[in-house]
């Protein structure tokens, strides 16, 4: 007799828990409803092109005939350009035997995750939290431990919070900052009060820093690793899909302390054979090339950003606080609507209007909506006017 598909389980015990991406949720509902009226202020992307010498430096590579397998760590001169790069911005100094070029930062997150945790290892990360962090942690049978980024402080990971999740299993701390789905800028007090707590209790830290070149108000991002004896247990996490527009290029990087290297690089050799040959010529190009087209988006970041935090604000009962990086503003709608993810949804239904629910990224995110200010000032315009009309019919003015 054949067994029938109820009597196996196909899935592994992860698989089958690991949380849905709420971000690719939203985006599959609202392609129902077509895109020809659809305002998107959901996209974790910038909205402009890729800048034009690195396109030509891809186009260049193509035509040069380097389509074909590279080193599975990525090419020479890349490395050694990102090499230069975090000696240079961030004052730290990883060898290019110590760069990883990864297939976007999402599969670096994979690998990192298979090589440093067991089941029942923790791992302290923020609430709200990037959800493909919370997703691989799970997946390795290891357990989040959420800590509070509170609007009240302006999203930030303190020093007192990671030592209050502390236990004896505690393995790893992850660091998004600039932060998403917040805009949380970590200062350099609380960067170093969590050092001297991963010191101390011999953890790792994975600094997510992909957001790092867009910021605001004067606020400058520092990384953890260029503290001292950071660098011996810091893993960079970061790449060129922000600053550069680069999201479908799928190209990033970590930098790893020599006790990791040899093992990451086996398990992304596993998982990738090697990240895209042309990308990797585009991306070196990113490095080597004019940098004025990432000061430029990040201006058109910063006009956008205010733009929208003074119209939320004009919003009866909306609480907001202004980001400080990256480009989403992360308001409370909960005066209006708790189930957040039925307000989105409302709102793709409704009112044509993409957005991603607070809960998407975790408990803390109840109540709350992440709008990216990756659109244009017209489509921003529009798509607040219209999310502010469908708040009333909810809850009209007194």
């Amino acid at each position: 007799m054949c067994p029938t598909n109820s009597s196996r389980r196909w899935l592994s015990s992860a698989a089958a828990t690991v949380p849905p991406y709420g971000i690719s949720e939203v985006q599959r509902y609202a392609s129902r409803y077509g895109s020809d009226d659809m305002v998107y202020m959901s996209m974790g992307e910038p909205d402009f092109d890729t800048p034009l010498h690195i396109r030509e430096a891809a186009c260049k590579a193509i035509n040069a005939g380097k389509t074909h397998y590279t080193l599975d760590v990525g090419i020479p001169e890349l490395r050694q350009a990102i090499s230069e790069k975090l000696l240079k911005e961030n004052g730290v100094n990883y060898p290019a035997s110590n760069i990883v070029v990864v297939s976007g930062s999402q599969e670096g997150i994979s690998v990192l995750a298979k090589a440093l945790l067991d089941p029942g290892d923790e791992v302290i990360m923020g609430n709200p939290y990037y959800p493909a962090y919370f997703q691989n942690v799970v997946l390795q049978g290891a357990k989040p431990v959420l800590v509070p980024l509170d609007r009240s402080n302006g999203y930030r990971m303190t020093g007192d919070a990671v030592a209050k999740a502390l236990t004896p299993r505690t393995k790893l701390i992850v660091i998004v900052s600039p932060n998403n789905p917040t805009g949380g800028v970590q200062t350099p007090d609380d960067l170093q009060a969590i050092s001297e707590i991963a010191e101390t209790q011999d953890l790792i830290v994975v600094s997510d820093e992909i957001y790092e070149h867009i910021v605001y108000d004067g606020v400058t991002h520092t990384s953890i690793s260029s503290l001292r004896g950071m660098k011996e247990r810091t893993i960079v996490q970061n790449g060129f899909s922000k600053a550069y527009s680069m999201t479908g290029w799928r190209i990033g990087y970590m930098a790893l302390p020599d006790e990791l290297i040899s093992k990451v690089e086996e398990i992304h050799r596993a998982t990738v054979i090697c990240p895209p040959s042309i990308s990797q010529y585009a991306a070196l190009a990113a490095l080597k090339g004019p940098q004025q087209a990432v000061s430029e988006m990040t201006a058109e970041f910063s006009r956008r950003r205010n733009f929208v935090v003074r119209r939320l604000n004009e919003i009866p009962g909306v609480e907001i606080e202004p980001p400080k990086g990256a480009f989403y503003v992360f308001p409370d709608f909960s005066e209006y609507e708790e189930d957040d993810r039925k307000l989105a949804l409302d709102l793709i239904r409704e009112a044509h209007v993409v957005t991603v629910h607070g809960s998407a990224f975790g408990p803390a995110g109840k109540g709350h909506l992440r709008i990216s200010f990756a659109a244009s000032q017209e489509k921003l315009s529009e798509g607040l006017d219209r999310l502010e009309a469908h708040l009333k019919s909810i809850r009209p003015p007194a």
